[in-house]
């Protein structure tokens, strides 16, 4: 008899040691645990440069939209001076040419000009020295007529010496006035040469800006409108509309969010978690800097309503980050110090209550628990475990199977 139970004790230890080393490792086998409980609005969003440089459409006289003919590739680093985005300057050049000629024939009119005006200011000093000639002439006849002279030519000399005055000082007038009319006239034509002079370096400068050049050293990235589409070549364009930016990649924030159901939770200055897509185990912290005013779609092709959010980044990373990137943000809004949590994955539920599978000496147990907040894939446990127990994460079939093996 003795030795029939020194057998069956062996046997259970043997048997309750197996299931404990198979639990032991068992990787769906979790413990309940005691700690901080921080309950969390999770939203996405994508980087964003908190201090970029916008590039864009450049204001030309009488032009409102523009066709782009080049574009530096995205994601490119630049150096000052190198150029990045181009406009179609046709339309421009045609401009310029026809302000080139027209500025060529204004030339051309202002020499003619100079030379007419010139040709008749010497005719009417020519003229006039004659008339000063004539009139000196006139002068010794009648001032100085000789002892025999008869009355009447001395009456015709006096006479002549008017005329000859007369005709002095209508040639000096002449003289007077070519002199002011050449000026004014060629001081006119000169004004014209000047305005179309004006007019064709403007176009010029114009036609310059539209080959746009970097104005700082670093990368480019293209700004996407509000359907979240970017610019490409051939596509037009409105004055002061931007199209690219190269950002400060030292200074970076997350334009986030948030679901209208979560959005009441959130206020200015809550801390934040980063995680980027591209590199989910980094977590990096960040705060609640600006809540948008009014709740939005989230875009054009989906019509789920949002509110906006601007994340700030305490500690950004220039090598890992650039703009537009994908990222979810975890938005802390309320904490707790000291919670018994489990993975919400551990809870099954049932038509007549919250469960977990138990660990115990021989196997599953089911226990019913209660259970509080939940946060991210956590669960608060108000009732049912305590800090240290073993529970299992079941698998999909057993979840269907409402118990599973505990039940059976």
């Amino acid at each position: 008899m003795k030795t029939i139970k020194t057998c069956l004790l062996l046997i259970v230890i043997v048997t309750v040691g197996g299931i404990s080393c198979s639990d032991s490792r068992d990787a769906r086998v979790v413990k309940v645990v005691r700690g901080p409980f921080h309950i969390k609005v999770h939203a996405i969003g994508r980087l964003s440069s908190a201090a970029s440089t916008y590039i864009g459409c450049p204001p030309v006289r009488d032009m409102w939209n523009y066709t782009i003919s080049f574009m530096a590739p995205e994601g490119k680093k630049v150096k000052p001076g190198t150029m990045i985005l181009g406009f179609d300057t046709r339309e421009l050049q045609e401009k310029l040419a026809l302000k080139r000629s027209e500025l060529e024939t204004a030339g051309k009119e202002l020499e003619k000009i100079r030379l007419v005006e010139q040709e008749q200011k010497e005719n009417f000093i020519l003229q006039l020295e004659e008339a000063r000639a004539k009139k000196e002439t006139a002068r010794q006849k009648a001032v100085e007529p000789g002892r025999y002279v008869a009355l009447n030519d001395a009456k015709k000399a006096r006479m002549d010496l008017e005329l000859a005055t007369l005709t002095e000082e209508l040639s000096k007038s002449r003289v007077d006035n070519q002199i002011i009319g050449m000026k004014t006239r060629i001081l006119t034509q000169e004004n014209k040469v000047k305005r179309l002079e004006i007019e064709a370096a403007e176009l010029e400068d114009a036609i310059s800006r539209l080959n746009v050049k970097a104005p700082k050293e670093g990368i480019i990235v293209y700004t996407p409108n509000w359907r979240g589409e970017k610019k490409a070549v051939r596509d037009r364009c409105w004055m002061g509309e931007n199209v690219m930016e190269m950002p400060d990649l030292a200074h970076m924030e997350v334009k986030a969010v948030i679901p209208e159901p979560e959005a009441g939770k959130v206020t200015g200055g809550l801390p934040v978690e980063i995680r980027l897509d591209s590199n989910p185990d980094r977590v990096f912290k960040g705060k609640v800097e600006e809540l948008g005013r009014i709740f939005r779609a989230k875009s054009y092709d989906q019509p789920a309503i949002v509110f906006d959010a601007v994340i700030s980044i305490d500690d950004p990373d220039p090598d890992l980050m650039l703009p537009g990137m994908a990222a979810g943000v975890d938005i802390i809004v309320s904490s707790k110090e000291d919670v018994l949590q489990v993975p919400e994955a551990a809870v099954i539920y049932l038509d007549d209550g919250l469960f977990v599978q138990k660990k115990g000496f021989l196997g599953k147990k089911m226990a019913a628990v209660t259970t509080g907040a939940r946060s991210g894939d956590m669960v608060e446990i108000l009732e049912g475990l305590k800090e240290n127990d073993r529970v299992f994460i079941p698998t999909p079939g057993e979840k269907e199977n409402g118990r599973g093996d505990a039940a059976r």
